[in-house]
């Protein structure tokens, strides 16, 4: 029999302990009943599909948002914190997946943004605040001037100074929110000897990925959330991506739900996506709605955006559309050859939140309520009434802002601005992000009406079970490249995870999920025969 060394977490007691942890909004329940423990120098993955409470638990965990019940414990003692300046007391440091970097600043400012060091006279001490963060990032192996403007530098180089900025603090726990999404190679193994160091040194690492191949390759244990619930801890030694993708999505039915079927001879735009990491190919036909599946980092918006003429210099897509090869220079050349995007941002990107709900559902088709240079607003207002009708838009009043109606409201509003837009080819970033289960039934409608119609959908969606659910045929995206078609008649959420995650492509189908089952189970046994 083979006795393994006990690792440090088998050693010691909990640094950290979650006790019947539940979060509740209004009409929602992120969590429920949560409790785990973690313990000092072990990397602990916390993973689970969209949805499963991950985002809910590190929010709560780093002092941003309280839990509605149950108790958090650091060493033993129970903790309350009201902020994440509570946390950041208490050794807790967090690198979220959303920046929160001053661009106008210098990468040394940020990193000790509001911890400035001060002169004797109170006036911030300049160079040893940059003497401070080239030794912090020369500790790290982080190649980068102190003195450069955040503003500066790619998106990559943004994260290793919010990785920096937790390094900063003296922490006994370091929590980090899909940390490698966007770092090249190099960068990710930077960050993953940065996480052993830490962990050599005693540090409890919450590490947050959808990159399951990372997990199995640093974590010490792994945490499992499904539909904001506890499901269960493990060691992650002897688990498979295979193994982890089953816990996180259980022994629920994930068949599809047929779709309509689309003509053989159905007019296909053809896509061709072209970026620094390769070029790659898809195709859409009329009536038909094709799902976008992929990981926090794989490219799926940068897409949306660039089919558009919305992408940066480094993604491009050319799209063939009546025998011809367009790509875009913005988005009001694209509405005018019949393609319209629905951001996946709608505050940020959709709304014109000071408007009325007319004026933004008809924004981008003004041309057509418009004679001489001047709007015809009688006609405006009518046409934007029976489509937000169609839509069971719910609203006291037409005229009132858009920023008092709901999410789901809101959503409604722009997929009445996309169809009066009149598309030919509609792509959708996250068109139910953020909408109860009503709103996200009726926009599944919506988008099945549009392909009956002969509009070509494209929806890119985080959520497998509702590409499932509306599509015709899912493509997995990994890396900014299309890596794997599924048909509607073989996918699998299994299937779509394994492939997003592993960054290869399988055998899908009925027949093949089975040969991998069993060939796991072969393996399990092997190793269990080599063990005892």
């Amino acid at each position: 029999m083979n006795v393994q060394p006990l690792t440090p977490h088998r050693l010691a007691r909990p640094l950290l302990s979650v006790e019947a942890v539940s979060k509740r909004y209004p009409g929602v329940i992120a969590l429920s009943d949560i409790s785990f423990t973690a313990t000092a120098g072990e990397i602990h993955a916390l993973v689970g599909a969209n949805g499963a409470g991950k985002s809910t638990l590190m929010n709560i965990l780093s002092g941003a948002t309280p839990p509605s019940e149950g108790v958090v414990a650091l060493a033993g003692q129970p903790v309350q914190f009201r902020s994440p300046a509570d946390a950041k007391a208490a050794g807790v440091a967090t690198v979220y997946q959303e920046f929160s970097l001053v661009p106008q600043l210098s990468v040394a400012r940020n990193i000790y943004l509001g911890r400035e060091p001060r002169t004797r006279w109170g006036g911030v001490d300049g160079a040893r605040m940059v003497a401070d963060a080239r030794r912090l990032l020369d500790e790290h192996g982080i190649n980068l001037d102190p003195r450069t403007e955040v503003r500066r530098l790619t998106v990559a180089q943004q994260q290793m100074v919010e990785i920096s900025r937790a390094l900063s603090v003296p922490s006994r726990i370091l929590i980090l929110d899909e940390p490698s999404a966007v770092l090249s190679l190099a960068e990710q193994e930077k960050l993953f000897q940065i996480m052993r160091t830490l962990r050599e040194r005693g540090v409890l690492i919450l590490y947050v990925s959808h990159r399951l191949e990372e997990i199995v390759a640093l974590a010490d244990r792994l945490t499992v959330l499904r539909g904001g619930r506890f499901v269960e801890t493990r060691q992650v030694a002897g688990l498979g991506i295979s193994d982890i993708v089953r816990l996180m999505v259980g022994g629920a039915a994930e068949k599809a739900v047929p779709a309509p079927d689309v003509p053989k001879d159905a007019l296909g735009y053809g896509i061709t996506y072209v970026t620094g990491r390769g070029t790659s190919d898809l195709t859409v036909r009329a009536g038909e709605i094709v799902g976008i599946a992929g990981l926090v980092g794989a490219g799926r918006t940068t897409f949306g955006r660039a089919l558009v003429g919305m992408g940066s210099t480094n993604a491009r897509v050319e799209l063939r559309i009546d025998g011809k090869t367009r790509t875009f220079a913005s988005c009001n050349e694209a509405i005018r050859s019949g393609v319209v995007y629905l951001t996946e941002d709608r505050k940020r990107d959709g709304i014109f939140g000071n408007l009325d709900l007319v004026r933004n559902a008809s924004a981008s088709s003004l041309p057509q309520f418009s004679r001489g240079g001047f709007l015809r607003a009688r006609r405006e207002a009518i046409a934007c009434a029976e489509v937000l009708k169609r839509l069971r838009l719910v609203a006291r009043d037409l005229d009132v802002s858009i920023a008092t109606l709901s999410g789901g409201n809101q959503q409604k509003v722009l997929f009445g601005r996309a169809i009066l837009a009149g598309p030919r080819l509609l792509v959708c970033d996250e068109p139910t992000r953020g909408v109860d289960v009503g709103a996200k039934a009726e926009i599944h409608g919506v988008l099945r009406e549009m392909a009956a119609r002969g509009c070509a959908v494209i929806v890119i969606s985080s959520e497998i079970e509702e590409l499932l659910l509306c599509c015709n045929r899912i493509v997995v995206m990994r890396d900014y490249r299309f890596l794997q078609e599924f048909d509607r008649s073989a996918a699998t959420e299994h299937d779509i995870l394994e492939v997003a995650s592993s960054g290869r492509a399988i055998r899908s189908g009925p027949t093949a999920a089975v040969e991998r089952h069993t060939a796991g189970m072969r393996q399990g046994s092997a190793e269990t025969e080599r063990t005892f």
